[in-house]
């Protein structure tokens, strides 16, 4: 069979019921079983696209943040126990390593200079500041780039690129000032040498959630961002640090969760969701005109809605998004003036909190979500999988058998594995409980003797129960 495809204007839509209540762990097992099931007959299916899991059982909901260093993926993610994430295949082995970065850090993305550094920003849940994260060669470094005094902080997403002399710069929402009003305001930050400089791009309140950066050919920023108080999309362009706003779509409360590219021409491209309608809608801009389409549905508000924009090597548009009604990951690209809207993957509640990349051969890689099983997964289009097990013969050290290391399992279900000290628990947890039962929950390493505190907690209990043991017993005397 071959991927489902639709034309402009003709949406799915899916109705899905279950007949009777089941219990957590059944729900957990059949969830876990149906999606075995559905992935394998997905992969086989879907003829143009390789679909791999990342991080297996331990990923959150939250949205992920794809790039392409020389041609590998890397993933900034949302995992758990609640905690920033990365993923990067690994070059010689071609197996993914995941690492645990900083406790309670989400809403992220990802971006990677020309020496192949990557740098990550996102928020802190526990001190809502801004950080940074870069990697080079197994080494990472923590920065704070913004944090507010009192109670203020800032939240909600940011996006990061990096220019021609390895800067980077990232867009961001402050959402609470020092008295803790919620007020809304968009920011932008760059560093230079060791230090970074931040201000605001529009001190308006209720503007700024759901931002997207992007650079043109020199270095010039450009975001678009959501009005919540207007229910409008807008985007800011700076030129010789003056920055100007305008508004550019203002029908159906647009701009949610929007993505921006630059041509090569210097033009704008976005993709956002239009709410009232619920749609994915396409805008572009030529001179001091925008024109726009709506490319497909969405289905019901979610908080997995996403939109990721991406341009091949003709500026030709390519959006990854959540389809909420259907539940699965669709992708929509456009050649002329007609769009193709394909499913990716529908094994599950799949597709949330996706990222798009185009590889030099004009190939689309999709990082996302896979609600059912709590998992981190990426698909590759166009990309030749020999033995239908997921892994792309690119990057398949056994492209013609599903299950080189002979365990039974197909070797794109194995997901990878995590190196380093994992994070334990989050700043603002007490000593008691919550810490390490979060780690017992969530995907931790399996093995080796409990948390140290789980041993205190449960000691006196242990000692109790002994003692009664003990007394219990028939005398030996007797």
């Amino acid at each position: 069979m071959t991927p489902l495809a639709q034309p402009l204007g003709l949406t799915a839509r899916f109705a899905r019921g279950y007949p009777f209540p089941m219990g957590g762990r059944a729900c957990v097992l059949m969830g876990l079983l149906f999606a075995f099931l559905a992935g394998a007959a997905g992969t086989a299916r879907a003829e143009t696209w390789a679909i791999q899991s990342v991080d297996v059982g331990s990923a959150a909901p939250g949205p992920s943040s794809l790039v392409l260093i020389r041609g590998y993926p890397v993933i900034s993610y949302f995992g758990a126990p609640r905690s920033l994430k990365f993923a990067a295949l690994d070059r010689p082995t071609n197996r993914w390593v995941l690492r645990r970065v900083d406790a309670g850090g989400e809403y992220s993305s990802i971006a990677v200079d020309s020496s192949g550094i990557a740098h990550v920003g996102y928020i802190d849940a526990n001190s809502l500041e801004l950080r940074h994260w870069r990697y080079n060669a197994g080494v990472g470094s923590i920065q704070v780039i913004d944090s507010e005094t009192g109670l203020g902080g800032m939240n909600f997403f940011n996006s990061i690129q990096v220019d021609a002399a390895a800067n980077p710069r990232i867009s961001y929402f402050q959402w609470r000032a020092p008295d803790g009003s919620i007020t809304g305001r968009l920011k932008y930050a760059t560093l230079g040498g060791t230090a970074w400089s931040t201000g605001f791009v529009d001190t308006s309140a209720g503007r700024g959630k759901y931002n997207s950066l992007a650079l043109d050919a020199s270095g010039n920023p450009q975001i678009a961002y959501y009005d919540a108080a207007a229910g409008s999309l807008r985007l800011a362009t700076r030129v010789a640090l003056l920055w100007t706003t305008q508004v550019v779509d203002s029908i159906g409360d647009p701009g949610w969760l929007n993505s921006m590219a630059i041509d090569a021409t210097g033009r704008p491209h976005l993709s956002y969701i239009a709410a009232i309608p619920l749609q994915i809608r396409y805008a572009t801009r030529n001179g001091a005109v925008w024109s726009f389409q709506d490319v497909a549905g969405v289905g019901p508000f979610s908080n997995a809605w996403a939109t990721s924009l991406a341009l091949d090597s003709s500026g030709n548009p390519h959006i990854a998004y959540y389809d909420a009604a259907a539940t699965s990951l669709r992708y929509a690209s456009r050649s002329g003036a007609t769009w193709t809207v394909q499913t990716v993957d529908l094994a599950g509640d799949v597709g949330g909190y996706c990222s798009l990349r185009m590889d030099t051969q004009n190939r689309p890689i999709i990082s996302y979500y896979d609600a059912t099983s709590q998992s981190l997964k990426i698909a590759y289009g166009d990309y030749p999988d020999q033995d239908l097990d997921g892994i792309p013969d690119a990057f398949d050290p056994c492209p013609t058998n599903a299950d080189c290391n002979s365990n039974g399992v197909v070797d794109g279900r194995e997901g990878g594995y995590l190196v380093g000290a994992p994070v334990t628990r989050l700043k603002d947890e007490p000593i008691f409980g919550c810490g390490s039962i979060a780690l017992l929950y969530a995907g931790g390493p399996r093995g080796g003797p409990p948390p140290a505190d789980m041993l205190f907690l449960l000691g006196p209990a242990l000692y109790v129960l002994l003692r009664r043991g003990r007394s219990s017993r028939p005398s030996a005397r007797a």
